[in-house]
């Protein structure tokens, strides 16, 4: 329902925790024997696959889970499975509706030294962005949980987010990904004044939903404001590539938020659906990453929650 009505988060989280619990739910009364972490992997696999129309993002978040824990198995052996129902989710929505999130974009003529100097400087400009999010966060969290309560924080919240919408128009409610193919396909003939205004109220959007407490994940809103980014390096300078321009804004905002590598350098090439760009993206996640590492990730953590969340995260591995 608060996604329906325009929240600026995602439905991945939620959707995730719902298929997670009904899997586990229904497994352990009809094939107990199954581990619970097998299906807790093959259910986030599978939604993962089914929510961004291929199975690589899963494949590469697999990948680093199965890294993160010592086997003597082939790492194929321990990713077929997880593969295979990322493969499953992901023809599943193309069959029901022809979900992708890859854009309509033109093709990429690569002019290799200039397009990895625009990627680095857009992906900067991205970060930069994904920076402001970062650190008002927290004082954003803090000043809306000075009440008790969520009725009242949601509520202003709420009140917030739609003052947003009304300025801010369609293109920048709901979680984004027909927005962004609407907003790439009109990248010819907005002004860059427009184009930032887009990109300041969806941030302002994602940080008041995110620290007022509403539910939903932060990938979809996030992809958004990056293929904003480019969009608006492209209509203040349209001699650069739009695909290279987008392109590097997804990666550089994911990477501060989502704090992934892999599923940044992925979402990035999804969104481009363009091949010949990788090795570009590839040589700018590294300088990026460098700079984000080691910076504090965009929640909010209990005290007496840290022991269960260290918990939560030993379960998931």
């Amino acid at each position: 329902m608060t996604l329906a009505t325009g929240v600026s988060l995602g439905p991945e989280a939620p959707i995730i925790t719902l298929n997670v619990a009904l899997a586990v739910w229904v497994c352990k009364r009809l094939i107990p024997a199954v581990p619970t972490k097998l299906i807790i992997l093959m259910v986030v696999t599978g939604t993962f696959g089914a929510l961004f129309g291929s199975p690589l993002g899963a494949a590469l978040l697999a990948t680093s889970v199965a890294a993160a824990t010592a086997s003597k198995e082939l790492l194929w052996d321990r990713l077929f499975l997880p593969l295979v129902s990322a493969a499953s989710g992901s023809l599943v929505m193309m069959v029901l509706s022809g979900h992708t999130m890859s854009l309509t974009l033109p093709e990429y003529t690569p002019a290799v030294f200039a397009d990895l100097g625009i990627a680095l400087a857009v992906a900067t400009v991205a970060m930069a962005a994904g920076l402001c999010l970062l650190l008002l966060f927290p004082h954003v969290h803090r000043l809306f949980h000075r009440w008790r309560g969520p009725v009242l924080p949601l509520t202003v919240a709420g009140v917030l987010l739609g003052a947003l919408g009304a300025l801010g128009g369609e293109i920048t409610l709901f979680k984004g990904v027909d927005q962004m193919a609407q907003l790439a396909a009109v990248a010819d003939d907005v002004e860059p004044w427009q184009v930032a205004m887009i990109v300041v109220i969806k941030l302002a959007a994602l940080l008041i939903a995110g620290a007022a407490g509403f539910r939903g994940g932060r990938v979809f809103p996030t992809v958004f404001i990056g293929v904003a980014i480019g969009v608006l390096a492209y209509a203040a300078f349209p001699s650069i590539s739009l695909t290279v321009a987008i392109g590097a804004g997804v990666l550089g905002i994911c990477l501060v938020v989502v704090r992934d590598g892999w599923l940044s350098l992925f979402i990035a090439a999804v969104v481009v659906g363009d091949a010949t760009l990788l090795p570009i993206l590839c040589m700018v996640v590294l300088p990026c990453w460098l700079a984000v590492a080691r910076l504090p990730q965009m929640q909010i953590t209990e005290p007496g929650a840290v022991a269960h969340d260290t918990d939560s995260k030993q379960a998931a591995q």
